[in-house]
This record gives structure tokens, C-alpha cells and sequence, in this order.
């Protein structure tokens, strides 16, 4: 049986499609590149922003016309489910718990929960046939910003970037309650890796000649909660393994660590990450301003989180501190959006991603009011690029992937 698989999202996800890609294949099923050759279509949803969800919808629509069994994978329908299923309420949608998956498929002997995780994204080291790729890219094409940067990325990452990162994902589902987030809805509660597994996968890249390994997972600051351990303890044992290995020149990029785990872990965390071999991390810190904190439900002590940073770079002065801010959150004032602006410059971040605020259904900002005009939003991030600029911190608006 022929199978069709269409990638669309944040790298877990992707790594997500590079298992499906192991999965079929161990279980008789021939992959293909056209979707017109396919007896299943499978694809992985984004509704991150509303840009990822009007790309999702675009692509199930386009797949929609091969009348082909349509199978639909990742966040859209339960992010953004009455857009979904006024269009699309005939089509699969596949369990949120993967491992499920095996009953929307015949003939599986080897079932979803036996795979090993994926460490390397399939899009990444796979390419599509010349007239699939001019297909996709005609069916895509707009002229806007977004698209642009998409593309511009595409061709980055195909043809002029070679050093590829080992991902390591640590756990799937959140803690968090952030009012403003769909994705919890999604991807569940929190459910971590054995440490004992997670260090198999780094010595399995190692193994394979990787250095650069990129520490994932939809909450990797809350790490162990579930079962005994914490994120210390997992960047610990991953320090400690890469001192037992000959010319040990690996680097950890961790990947979106909450704020509130950087707070509670203090010192112990900042003595960790002044390791040479902790090369960048990610700490959304999103608002400057407590008030605007406590909507989002990110009960964090901005002034203590901002001391704490500058005790990690002053650590280790050669790690990538990166973060994001929203601008626009419902009833965000000016003072606010400058305060965000000032917390900024007190740390020397590497680079700031903006994200400008958008509504999802079944969150609670989504009941705020009053909403900040999309007009002042636009406005506020040409404030924060320009304010940034001026500081020398590397500026990146939210686009998608």
C-alpha cells in the first residue's frame, strides 16, 4: 500500500513525520512522493499562529482533491477546531495520544510504541522530486512577507546548511497553563523520557558522527516532574557523558526552557549552563510586565528572572541567550510594551523573537478585552525592531517555518 506523509509544523512534530517515515516502512508500506500515486494521505498539522493555520488548512484542502483517504495529524483541529471542521468534519483526525495511530491502518505488526523515536528531521535529509516540489510551491505560492520568509528559509536550510543538529526529545505534553496557548490542548500533560533512554540517544549520535545536539520537548524545563528527576539532573548526566567520551567538542542547544524552571532551579541551573558545551537557550520571558505576566498566566518574577540571566551569561559568556516577546497581549498598554522593551535591554540576549498576539479558541485571553488593535500591534514591532537594533540584539518576527 502506497502512503503519502506532508509535513507542516514545529520541529517535534517533524521529528514526529521522520518516525511515521521509520514506522511505514518497517510495516510494508511504500512511501511516495506524489500524492496522486497514494492510497492514504497523511499530514501534520501547525496552528500555532493564525499564518500556520491558514497554511494547514490550504495544504488538507489541496490534498482533499485527490479523493484519497486523508488522515490529519498535529495541532489544527484541536487548536482551532470550528475553522477546522466547517471544512474538513468528513476527514480523519488521528488520536492525540500517537501511539494509537496503528488503528487507522491495516496490516500493522509493528506498532507505532515500538518505534524509537526520531533524532533527525526527515525534511531536512530527504528532497522531493523536481516536479513535486514545482507542484507544491505553485499550489502554495503568495506574495507575501510570510511566504517569502518561508521560502528564504527553505532554501537555507536545503542548500546551505550542512551541519545538521541530533534532536533529542526529552518528553511530550506541558505543565504550563499559559492563557494564551492552544497547544496544551494537543499535546496533553507532561510525560518524560527515562533518563536512561535519553542518554542511549546521545551516545546514538554521537555514534553517528553528530555534535551539535538540540534538547527538545513541548516543556524541557519540566523535565522529570513525573517521575523522580529534573532538568538539573538531566543536564548533569548529559555533561557527565560527554566528559566520558575522546575529544569531547559536543554542543547542547536546549530549546525553550519556561521561565518559572529557570526561577526555581537558581543557581544550581546557572552553574550547569557555564559548561562550554552549552552553547544556546531559549527562555521565553514574553512580557516585561508583571500585570501582563499574571493575565498570561506566567506567574513569573520578571525582575528575579532578569537577575538570574545575567548571572548565566556572566557564567558563560559565549552562550546564545535567546527569548520571545508578545506584543499586543488583550489590554496591553504602551508603558507595558516599553517596559517588555526595557527588561530587554537588561540582559544581553543574543536575539529576540516578536510574536504578535493572535486569539485561539478555548484559551482564556482569548475572553479579555479590551483586544490592542492589529494596527498598534504592527506598530509596536517596528518600535521593538527598531529599539532592539539600536541595543545590537538580533530581531526575528514570527513567521512560520
Amino acid at each position: 500500500m502506497n502512503i503519502y506523509i506532508e509535513s507542516h509544523g514545529c520541529s517535534r512534530r517533524k521529528l514526529d513525520v521522520s518516525k511515521f517515515h521509520r514506522y511505514f516502512s518497517l510495516n510494508g508500506y511504500t512511501i511516495v512522493e506524489d500524492p496522486a500515486k497514494a492510497d492514504i494521505l497523511l499530514i501534520t498539522t501547525c496552528a500555532f499562529k493564525y499564518d500556520e493555520e491558514e497554511e494547514s488548512i490550504k495544504a488538507i484542502d489541496n490534498l482533499g482533491r485527490y479523493n484519497k483517504k486523508v488522515i490529519v495529524y498535529g495541532c489544527l483541529p484541536t487548536i482551532a477546531p470550528t475553522k477546522y471542521n466547517c471544512k474538513f468534519d468528513y476527514i480523519n483526525i488521528a488520536p492525540k495520544d500517537i501511539n494509537e495511530i496503528d488503528k487507522y491502518f491495516e496490516g500493522i505488526t509493528i506498532k507505532f510504541s515500538q518505534i524509537d523515536d526520531a533524532n533527525v528531521i526527515e525534511s531536512e535529509v530527504n528532497y522531493s522530486p523536481l516536479p513535486v516540489a514545482i507542484k507544491k510551491f505553485t499550489n502554495e505560492f503568495e506574495l507575501s512577507l510570510p511566504f517569502i520568509v518561508k521560502s528564504g528559509r527553505y532554501v537555507k536550510n536545503k542548500f546551505f546548511n550542512t551541519q545538521q543538529n541530533f534532536h533529542i526529545s526529552t518528553s511530550r505534553g506541558c505543565l504550563g497553563n499559559c492563557s494564551y496557548c492552544g497547544v496544551r490542548f494537543a499535546v496533553g500533560t507532561l510525560k518524560s523520557k527515562p533518563l536512561a533512554t535519553v542518554l542511549n540517544e546521545f551516545s546514538k549520535g554521537v555514534e553517528c558522527g553528530y555534535k551539535n545536539f538540540s534538547v527538545l520537548g513541548d516543556d524541557v524545563g519540566g523535565y522529570g516532574q513525573d517521575c523522580c528527576s529534573n532538568l538539573c539532573e538531566l543536564i548533569s548526566a548529559l555533561l557527565d557523558e560527554m566528559d566520558k567520551k575522546p575529544n569531547n567538542n559536543f554542543n547542547i542547544h536546549l530549546e525553550e526552557i519556561n521561565p518559572r524552571w529557570v526561577i526555581q532551579y537558581g543557581d544550581e541551573l546557572t552553574s550547569l549552563l557555564s559548561s562550554k558545551n552549552i552553547k544556546s537557550i531559549l527562555c521565553p520571558i514574553q512580557s516585561g510586565s508583571n500585570r501582563i505576566l499574571g493575565l498570561m498566566n506566567r506567574n513569573d518574577d520578571i525582575d528575579k528572572l532578569m537577575v538570574i540571566l545575567n548571572e548565566i551569561h556572566k557564567k558563560n559568556k559565549k552562550l546564545e541567550l535567546n527569548t520571545q516577546i508578545i506584543v499586543g497581549f488583550p489590554t496591553e498598554t504602551e508603558p507595558e510594551f516599553e517596559e517588555s522593551l526595557r527588561q530587554l535591554s537588561k540582559v544581553q540576549f543574543s536575539s529576540v523573537t516578536l510574536f504578535p498576539y493572535d486569539d485561539k479558541e478555548k484559551t482564556e485571553s482569548y475572553e479579555i478585552h479590551p483586544k490592542v488593535p492589529e494596527s498598534v500591534k504592527q506598530e509596536r514591532i517596528k518600535k521593538a525592531q527598531i529599539y532592539l537594533r539600536q541595543k545590537g540584539i538580533k530581531s526575528a518576527l514570527c513567521c512560520n517555518e
